[in-house]
């Protein structure tokens, strides 16, 4: 009996035993089986390409394979570990922390280089596997790299256009479900089921290769020449708002983003405000022409300095009084003169006609992070607004608002919306809408570009000067604004020019900027050579007619004479 009760003991915990396992613990344990035997992976699918105007890839995916490992299946942990270190680089003790994690799939390096991938898979290690990936490569290095921008290791966009068209570019991933033995050998029979990635699609920028590399390149040198802390160059056609160039300096290399300073990344015609200095009394003089107030010949008694809300303004060099016209006014760059431009409009009106130039709006560049700048409404402005906003203080813009707003004048009075996307390669039925609106009339266009054309021929824009070509444009000097309170810095400015040419078919729009130039500070001296020499590039480059008979291409004189 005592035998008999002990084997019945020991058969009811067996019985136990065997129903916790197959009707409790079941669902768990078939589950851990389940990780154990099957690899469920995320197949990347391959980011579309990026081309400028002409063609010529800016990003591509070029292959290379992830490498993983299963950590139970490797026997020699160290002498693996030290072994991956001297191909992929790292640390052996980095290895050796993935190598020996409790789970059976783990990621060893992502992306990784077809020739470096293939060293290691020639170590023929067990347990080292190796998937398909692509691996995002800008074939340029720092060229247009604030445009474009870069991706992460999961291949989404994290800045530029590579965000902005994330959606056109990255495509959707693909999964691939499979039992494996501990060998990593397929189980025959076992769950197989694959889904192909769908590659992403291609997308053409408005850029222009050459046109960008001249802009970087003529930038960079300013920069250095003046002793400024950036700059930044735009390059537009005024027609369409299409982009030709936009560069920033300092830059940075997209193939190696992770080693920049974090403020390189920054597109700052886009992302950064300013006050536009003496380059806004190019707007305040269209505004008087168009409201029929002046003409270019109305002649203004300018004294040397006028008050306004309490607050004396005066001129950047000193001066006696003097009988101006509207056209000395802007050619000169008074700034009393502009005063007068402004109190003629009256502050609603300049506000209206501001506001109609896009200042109080976003431009709807397709590019992530535009900021809007600052033109307070007329029933926050104090008593010394209407002297000093009619020449470019106490407002900020972006450098595209002030691009656009000048394009307006450039071509006919129309408003147009900048952008950087030309077409899309996979998708030709697709319908680009670049909305367009009026600021001004054409007759009142035309004027102002007559009354800029002088700035350069005979006031302060000389240096910007193209020969063969007629250019219209304007200069600006602004005191930067105090950061950490009311006021104005004593001794930091940005020098600016913007400009147009030809002047009556205004085919390229450039805008440059130098920021706190420590060597010289007035926009005239540090910026318009600038404006000459990625202007007389571009009119050569994009065969624009000269606008003087006699004249060549390249800005040189011809021949008239024959045999």
């Amino acid at each position: 009996m005592l035998v008999l009760v002990v084997l019945l003991v020991c058969l009811l915990v067996v019985a136990g035993r065997l129903v916790h396992l197959q009707v409790f613990a079941a669902p768990a344990f078939a589950q851990r089986a389940a990780e154990q035997r099957t690899r469920d992976i995320v197949l990347s699918p391959r980011r579309g390409v990026i081309y400028d105007r002409e063609g010529e890839p800016l990003a591509v995916s070029m292959e290379a394979r992830t490498i993983y490992a299963v950590p139970h299946t490797v026997h020699d942990v160290g002498g693996t570990a030290a072994a991956l270190a001297k191909i992929l680089g790292g640390e052996p003790a980095e290895y050796e922390a993935k190598l020996t994690k409790d789970t059976g799939f783990v990621y060893i390096a992502r992306k990784v280089d077809m020739e470096r991938a293939a060293a290691v898979e020639a170590l023929g290690i067990e347990g080292i596997g190796f998937l398909e990936d692509s691996r995002r490569t800008y074939p340029f290095g720092e060229l247009a790299c604030q445009v474009l921008g870069f991706v992460g290791v999961d291949d989404a966009g994290l800045a530029g256009v590579e965000q902005y068209y994330d959606d056109v570019l990255a495509g959707t991933p693909g999964s691939l479900l499979a039992e494996r033995d501990p060998h990593e050998r397929p189980i025959p029979g076992g769950v197989m089921h694959r889904e192909d990635p769908v590659h992403g699609s291609g997308v053409v920028l408005t850029i222009d290769t050459d046109i960008q590399y001249q802009a970087q390149v003529q930038l960079a040198a300013a920069v250095e020449e003046w002793g400024a802390a950036s700059g930044s160059v735009v390059v537009m056609d005024p027609r369409n708002g299409e982009i030709l160039a936009m560069a920033t300096v300092p830059g940075f290399d997209p193939n190696a983003f992770g080693q920049a300073e974090e403020s390189a990344f920054r597109n700052r015609p886009v992302t950064d405000v300013f006050e536009p200095g003496s380059t806004m009394k190019s707007l305040t003089a269209a505004a008087v022409i168009d409201a029929g107030i002046h003409g270019p010949e109305s002649v203004f008694e300018l004294p040397p300095s006028i008050e306004v809300g309490g607050r004396r303004i005066g001129e950047a060099h000193p001066r006696p009084t003097v009988n101006w016209t509207l056209t000395d006014i802007v050619t000169n760059s008074s700034n009393v003169g502009a005063v007068k431009l402004g109190m003629a409009l009256g502050p609603d009106a300049l506000y209206e006609y501001l506001a109609g130039f896009g200042l109080t709006e976003r431009t709807g560049i397709d590019y992530p992070g535009e900021t809007v700048g600052y033109l307070p409404e007329v029933s926050q402005w104090s008593g010394s607004s209407i002297g000093n906003i009619p020449f470019g203080q106490g407002v900020s813009l972006t450098s595209v608002q002030l691009v656009r707003a000048m394009a307006a004048i450039a071509n006919g009075g129309e408003l147009v919306t900048p952008h950087f996307l030309l077409g899309l390669p996979d998708d030709p039925d697709a319908t680009l809408s670049w909305p367009k609106e009026r600021a001004i009339s054409e007759e009142a266009a035309a004027t102002t570009r007559e009354v800029l054309k002088a700035v350069v021929t005979e006031g302060t824009g000389g240096n910007a000067a193209v020969p063969g070509y007629e250019v219209a444009g304007k200069t600006g000097t602004a005191q930067k604004a105090r950061s950490d309170g009311r006021g104005y810095e004593s001794d930091a400015y940005l020098g600016s020019f913007v400009g147009f040419l030809p002047a009556d078919d205004p085919q390229v729009l450039i805008f440059v900027a130098l920021d706190e130039p420590s060597n010289a500070i007035y926009g005239g001296t540090v910026a318009a050579p600038t404006f000459q020499a990625l202007a007389e590039f571009c009119v050569s480059h994009l065969k624009i007619p000269p606008s003087f008979a006699g004249a060549s291409v390249d800005g040189t004189a011809t021949s008239t004479f024959s045999p």
